[in-house]
Parts: C-alpha cells; structure tokens; sequence
C-alpha cells in the first residue's frame, strides 16, 4: 500500500478549493467553524458535514523532547505528537465524511459506546450522528481525527457587553487574562487565544464560546481560578498547556461544561478541582498527558465535598488515568463525589504506584475518603490496571500519615480488556473498606466474586462485595 502522505498535497488543494466562507452553508443546521489564519490545515482529512466543508486543523507539537524530565520520556512522548481537529456546530442529527488519499482498511469511531454505525467506500468514511457529539476517528495508522461537533450558542454576546473580554475570530495575544467579579471571557468560533486566565477571591465569572485558548506550550497553569465561587467553563478548547492545564483551588460551585482540553507536555493534566466544593465537570473531552480528571486535596483543612464528573470523553494518552481522586489527599475528608456515564477510551502510562488506571483513588495522606459512586462508566483500553483502591503511607506526594479509604460503589461498569483490579490498604489501622461491586463486566463477561484473576485485594482491605 502507498503511503498514506502520497497525494496529500492533492487532497489540501480539493478542501481548500470547496471551502466557503463562513457563516455560508448550503445547509443551516451545520455551522463550520471559521478557519484560523497561522495554522495549518490538514494535509491528511478533508471533512464534510450535510455536503458542507469543514476546515480540519493539523496539530503538531514542537517540543525539544531532550529537555524533558526522564519520567516523561517513552516510546510516543520521545517523538512529536500530531493530531487533526475538525470543529463544527450542530442542532440535530447529520451526516459525515471523511475522506483520505488511500482506499480505507480499517476505520473506528470512538467512544465504542456511541455503536456509530460506518460506510466505507475506497477513501471516503461516511457515518451519522443524531446531534453534538465529541469523537475520535481512527483511519488505519493514521494520527487521530478529533471531530468536534458542539452545540450551538444560544447567547450572542458582543464586544459591547459590558463586563466581556470579547475575543472574534482571528489570532489574540493578551497573556494572562485576569478577570474581576462578573466578568466574562467570550471566545468566539474562529477564534485563537494565546494564554491563559488568572483569576482570585472573585465571583460569578464566565468563560464561554467555541474558540480557542491555546498556551503555546509555554503558559503554566493555563487557567488558574483560587479561592472562587460560581465560576463557568462553557463550549470552549483549551489546549497546549505547560503543565496542569485547569486548576482550580478552594472554590465554590464551579461548573465545566462541554469544554475540550487537549494537552501534550509533561504534567498535562486536564481538570484539577484542589479542596473545591459543589463542583460539576460534565459533557467535556480530554485528551491528556496526564490525569484526564484528578480530585485533589494538597491543603490541610479545607475539605473536599460533592463533586459530580459526568458524560465525559477521556483519553489518557500518557501517564493517565481516566479520573482519579489523588494523590495528593492531606484534607480530613474527600466525600461525595460521583463519576458516571464516562467513557475512558485510553489509559496508561507508569505511575508512583505501578502504573495508572481507568479509575483509581490513591489516598496518600491522612484524609478519609468516603462516599465515592463509578456508576455506568466504560474503559475500553486500560494499560496497566482497570481499577485501583490504594491506601499509600503517605509521603508519596507528601509528608504523611496515611489516611482511608471507605464506601466505595462500583456499578455497572465494564472493562473491554481484563487487566488487575487493585484494593489495597496500608496497614490495619489505615484501610479500604466496605467497597462494593455491582453488575461489572470484565471483556463483555460478569464480574462474579474476589477469586477472580484480575481482583487483587490486600490484606488490609474488608468488606469487598461483588454482586
């Protein structure tokens, strides 16, 4: 077979050639969102939506891998990473495809969950979809297509709205926006930001739109949102991080809410929610080079309390676990946090506990972490581990002493490849207990009892049920 690259060139030339200008469609329930003029656009997809062109984006990375901590270095991080975006906006069910210069052998389109239903005829990869949706195509070797199909905005804000950072389509570079009460940052399609929020001791703040906020790799803790309350993430991309990408510390009331998060570098995770309350991560993607999701507690005395991560889209691409609570957990509690309806589509990489998991929680430090629900996820590729249970001693983030981990519900949840379910307690006085699996599958088979090969269960761990 020739290379996939043979006639690429050919291929550019046809999208560009079709593309039309935006906000002309030749159907008005599919908006393309505009091209962003510096970026390049994809030498590998052409997309359409209902007949209509959609710009894809070739994304690749820039990195001097050889500055890298050793850690951070293995077989795809010590190369540059690519992938392609295609984004759009849609009300109800169209119809897509995808085109590439070399007859098709194998296609997927992922979360495996969705069942999308796919035509392939020579080069051309055709499938529906009944509304906004975000997915990952996968064409033979070819870098992943992330096809964005998103909601439409229903509130038209304008440069004149009081209180908005108002960012059209085209290339921004304001840096660290600080926002005040009230305020919001508004990216429209089209639009690329280079930088970050900042935002303190604030409330009712807004960050909306469908453009995108990219830190070039060189803006830490993109956004950064301390001591905070009723603060909104909606629709945006935020993308291309240096370290944390969402961090957000000893807030009240925060929502994310289909918001895509892509990052690349070491430390990229993708939505930190620190000793933060009433928080709502739901409808969102992650692709992330580190923990997708992480529920953490680094500060003493400010408590952890009803997180709700919900419909979510993660792909742990190195050093990832889908979502996890830890590991840093030196809280007196983490309570009522529930992760359903979450399709972890990757997970992987080493970890300071042997390797990350679909979901996990590490309790390592002296908090007790209880009431915790994985209802109705699915994992479809975890590396390592499927599931993990981990009582540290303590220092390995932090200082000590070990904490607890207890009321644990596992239901229905499945596995699509059998690797080890871990429970494990740190010493008599420092357990997992009272933890409960229900309706699990472990490829497409139940989950019957802890003799199982792939449930591992310490000896410092007791009342493990599984029904």
């Amino acid at each position: 077979m020739k290379s996939p690259y043979v006639c690429s060139a050919i291929l550019a030339l046809s999208v560009a050639a079709t593309a039309m200008p935006a906000g002309r469609t030749r159907d008005s329930r599919v908006t393309p969102f505009p091209a962003i003029p510096g970026l390049v656009s994809s030498d590998v997809y052409a997309v359409t939506v209902n007949g209509v062109p959609v710009w894809t984006e070739k994304f690749r990375t820039h990195f001097n891998v050889s500055k890298f901590p050793e850690w951070f270095i293995e077989p795809k991080t010590r190369v540059q990473q690519e992938i392609h975006q295609a984004s759009f906006s849609c009300e109800d069910g169209v119809e897509i495809a995808i085109r590439v210069a070399h007859p098709i052998g194998h296609a997927a389109v992922r979360p495996l969950s969705r069942k999308i239903e796919t035509l392939v005829s020579g080069g051309t990869l055709t499938f529906s979809i009944p509304g906004p949706e975000y997915l990952v195509v996968e064409i033979d070797s070819l870098p992943p297509l992330f096809l964005f199909a998103c909601s439409p905005e229903w509130e038209k804000l304008t440069p004149s709205d009081p209180g908005v950072h108002y960012f059209g389509p085209g290339v921004h570079r304001p840096g660290y926006i600080t926002m005040k009460e009230g305020e919001t940052v508004y990216l429209a399609p089209g639009a690329l930001v280079y930088g970050g929020i900042r935002a303190r001791g604030v409330g009712h703040i807004r960050v909306t739109g469908r453009g995108i906020l990219d830190g070039a790799a060189e803006f830490s803790q993109m956004v950064l949102v301390e001591n905070s309350h009723d603060v909104q993430f909606d629709g945006v991309m935020i993308r291309n991080g240096d370290g944390w990408t969402n961090t957000i510390v000893n807030c009240d009331s925060v929502e994310y809410s289909d918001v895509r998060v892509l990052s690349f570098g070491p430390a990229g995770d993708g939505i930190d929610p620190l000793n933060s309350r009433h928080v709502a991560i739901t409808g969102c993607f992650l692709r992330c080079t580190d923990d997708c999701i992480a529920v953490k507690a680094p500060q003493r005395g400010r408590n952890v309390d009803d997180i709700l991560i919900s419909s979510n889209t993660m792909l742990g691409y190195a050093f990832s676990d889908g979502a996890t609570i830890g590991f840093e957990t030196n809280a007196d509690s983490i309570t009522n946090v529930v992760i359903s309806d979450c399709d972890v589509l990757q997970a992987r990489g080493g970890s300071r506990v042997e390797g990350h998991s679909g979901f996990s929680i590490i309790c390592d430090g002296p908090a007790v972490i209880s009431n915790v629900a994985f209802v109705e996820n699915r994992v479809e590729n975890a590396e390592e581990k499927l599931f993990e249970l981990n009582v540290t001693d303590g220092t390995k983030y932090g200082t000590g002493p070990p904490g607890h981990i207890q009321n644990i519900l596992v239901r229905d949840v499945s596995w699509s490849r059998a690797r080890p379910i871990i429970i494990r307690g740190f010493d008599g006085a420092h357990r997992v207990s009272n933890v409960i699996f229900d309706g699990c599958t472990v490829e497409g088979k139940p989950l019957r009892t802890v003799r199982e090969g792939v449930m591992q269960i310490g000896q410092f761990a007791g009342g493990v049920v599984i029904r």
